[in-house]
């Protein structure tokens, strides 16, 4: 608080942005006049609990527990985490806080996104780790406006390629005049950025976040998607994270990296251990896969998202596990400090915190009851394995075994649960109301 005051003081913000994590992982909250803040509000903003009822397109869903007409559609609490504080460099004279979200008795709401992970660091501190993280993650730019792209019902977009540019230096520097500044921005907003590629995909890019302490890093991977929307947004282009845009392009993932560490000492590397792996990071491997399905809906959280699920594509089919190879659904990566687990089940569409949350309740389940990893170690194709567990194909059949599960219903507690499993419900119900132009192509003349 002392450093937005100094801020106010000498004249380099004039507006706080006071934002809490939605459902989708987006930013949600209010714009507020920094001195009135400091005055009034740096104790609580207070928001309609609709932020956790309703879809990614606002409308409210019914039947959900937590909210609703039945209870008024009252008012949460966002109380700042004044460590969240920060520029938002790419607006002027404008500061971000990240606010966690409390009920009227003080107590944090449990179905909140940021909620949740907090709960999973604490168990892992009870348990006597801090867990570090970084993600990978990937995003299409076209060229097109917000209004342009909406009027042609997101057709015919021109991407700001149209060639597969992987790796390609050329491409990146064409890209350059967009990326750079996004990526100076995020700099100066206390995002670090390693680094950022061209992708396979037409107009598509992959960026690196800095390795960190896990809710850090949730925070920043939700305000990394918030800059590049806007930032392409104000430049009169357009970016989307959703996880396979177009049928006949590459998706969008979000590879997730993860490890425990003892204070100082990584948890995970033990040079006696098989593949170097110590027993922490065996079973800390074996929890995640072997409640990776029954969590899936948290990796994979819309309709869209198993459109991306295709063999020979780079995106994980089924759950296997293998070191240096990306045909796997959890790699073995690093060595000494730098030893990992990397998920890539995760599309980009997903919640950050969400994702985390069931990396880390998954994986501290698989330590408390020493699981092993699920299968072989894969040293080739992963996609030509003989019978691996298959991941879930669509929506329904994640949001299913979410439900059914007792495990996750333990570790995360019934009231989380039955809310997502009521939004992914409600997500459905929408999407099987609705025509679809392949529908049409196939049977309008034909049938």
């Amino acid at each position: 608080m002392k450093e937005l005051e100094k801020w106010v003081k000498d004249g380099s913000v004039d507006t706080v942005i006071a934002a809490g994590i939605d459902l989708q992982g987006r930013l949600y909250g209010k714009r507020c006049a920094a001195a009135a803040f400091l005055n009034d509000l740096h104790q609580g903003v207070h928001t309609c609990d609709c932020n956790f009822g309703w879809d990614i397109e606002r409308m409210l869903i019914p039947g959900l527990e937590f909210t609703g007409w039945h209870k008024g559609y009252g008012d949460m609490t966002g109380v700042p985490d004044w460590s969240t504080l920060r520029k938002y460099a790419w607006f002027d004279k404008t500061a971000l806080v990240i606010f966690d979200t409390y009920d009227h008795d003080g107590n944090l709401v449990d179905i909140a996104p940021r909620s949740l992970l907090r709960k999973q660091v604490e168990k892992a501190k009870a348990m006597g780790f801090t867990v570090k993280a970084a993600p990978e993650i990937e995003f299409f730019l076209f060229k097109e406006t917000l209004d342009g792209s909406r009027a042609k019902d997101y057709r015919n977009l021109e991407p700001m390629s149209r060639y597969i540019s992987d790796y390609s230096i050329f491409r990146s520097s064409m890209d350059e005049w967009i990326i750079g500044p996004i990526r100076r921005a995020l700099a100066a907003s206390n995002v670090d950025i390693e680094c950022n590629k061209a992708e396979w995909g037409h107009g598509q890019f992959e960026i690196n976040l800095v390795y960190g302490d896990v809710l850090e890093i949730a925070d920043r991977h939700v305000i990394f998607k918030h800059c590049v929307r806007e930032m392409a947004a104000l430049n009169d282009i357009q970016a989307t994270f959703m996880a396979k845009w177009d049928s006949a392009h590459s998706g969008n993932g979000a590879h997730v990296h993860m490890s425990l560490w003892n204070g100082d000492t990584p948890a995970f590397p033990d040079e006696k251990g098989e593949h170097q792996m110590s027993k922490t990071m065996r079973h800390f491997l074996g929890g995640m896969m072997a409640l990776c399905k029954d969590l899936q809906l948290f990796y994979m959280p819309s309709i869209n998202s198993y459109k991306r699920i295709e063999d020979l594509s780079f995106a994980p089919s089924n759950v296997t596990w293998g070191g240096d190879n990306r045909t796997t659904s959890f790699r073995v990566a690093g060595h000494g400090k730098s030893m990992r687990l990397e998920n890539r089940i995760p599309g980009s569409d997903a919640n950050s915190h969400l994702i985390y949350a069931a990396m880390i309740a998954s994986g501290l389940h698989g330590i408390e009851n020493e699981l092993e990893p699920v299968g072989p170690f894969v040293e080739a194709n992963a996609y030509e394995l003989e019978n691996p567990p298959s991941l879930h194909r669509n929506l329904t059949q994640a949001t299913e075994a979410l439900d059914r599960s007792e495990t996750v219903r333990t570790l995360l507690g019934d009231s989380v649960v039955d809310h997502y499993v009521g939004v992914a419900r409600w997500e459905i119900a929408e999407f099987e109301k609705y025509v679809t132009d392949w529908e049409r192509r196939r049977y309008f003349e034909l049938i």
